[in-house]
């Protein structure tokens, strides 16, 4: 049954991955309007031009980069490299145990990215939106990718992963990317059974607190296990996160919406007060 799935992703991968990923993207900012979780302002005239002009700038550069992860994991089969190629695995446990390592993977490197002063630097750029929308979504650096892309590869490479897994986990991940950044308030008892598995609006609103101690949780990208597994979950009533502030305390004017500074911001020696530790309370 895999390889039926592996075959069609194969042949429809692009249209699948753009057509969700931008599907989403138009569902998700419609949904905003009705549905609306934050009572920040959306000033999306401001912050929309600097954010979607860092999302067309990295879809550019992922598609000029000549390896991709599919890549590396048919050299892997190929070659019989990586641990699940020595071991021979079935192909269903082998799908499942790829899928979540290549989600733990995405969880490790995402708290290294908070952690590491270097890697906050950059990083600090997509927490740096004074709001949250589906706008929020690539708003990265470009060095950001830059960074993951090698460690990535290397995981798919060292562990032999399986391409379908590659292939299904970049598709998932497109689409819950764009939901868990989305603007929305979720019905309370679907929360709580998306919430178990899947990061949602309300836990990654959660992660762009301006109050490093929310900051410093909820560093999942797809599944929501890790953070439960490793203890850096955090909770927080839909009321509460209606009115929190977002973004950092050390950028709220002008310079958060504009590209110029957006780019140059991983080498402008500002502070960086969640690593450092700050005293403030909870705004």
């Amino acid at each position: 049954m895999l390889e039926p799935l592996e075959i069609y992703l194969r042949t429809h991968s692009d249209p699948l991955t753009f057509g969700l990923f931008f599907g989403a993207l138009i569902l998700l900012a419609l949904a905003e309007l009705g549905f609306e979780l934050g009572h920040e302002p959306r000033d999306r005239r401001g912050r929309w031009p600097a954010n979607w002009a860092l999302t067309a700038l990295n879809i550019f550069l992922l598609g000029a980069i000549p390896l991709t992860g599919l890549m590396v994991a048919d050299i892997a089969r190929m070659n019989s490299t990586g641990l699940f190629n020595s071991l021979d695995l079935p192909a269903w446990p082998a799908f499942i145990a790829a899928l979540l390592i290549r989600s733990l993977s995405s969880w490790a490197v995402h708290l290294a990215m908070h952690k590491l002063p270097v890697l906050w630097r950059i990083h600090r750029v997509h927490h740096s939106d004074p709001g949250m929308d589906v706008s929020t979504t690539v708003r990265f650096h470009p060095l950001e990718f830059a960074i993951q892309m090698p460690i990535t590869l290397g995981l798919i490479l060292a562990f032999g992963l399986p391409p379908a897994a590659i292939l299904v986990y970049e598709l998932a991940d497109a689409v819950i990317a764009a939901f868990s950044h989305a603007n929305i308030r979720l019905p309370a008892r679907l929360e709580k059974v998306l919430g178990w598995v899947i990061v949602t609006p309300h836990m990654h609103r959660i992660h762009h607190s301006a109050w490093h101690k929310e900051t410093d949780s909820n560093y999942g990208a797809t599944l929501s296990i890790w953070d439960r597994l490793f203890g850096t979950y955090r909770e927080k009533d839909p009321d509460a996160l209606a009115e929190m502030t977002l973004g950092l305390n050390e950028c709220r004017d002008k310079r958060a919406n504009s590209l110029g500074w957006l780019l140059a911001l991983p080498f402008i020696g500002a502070r960086i007060p969640h690593i450092q530790g700050s005293k403030k309370a909870n705004p």
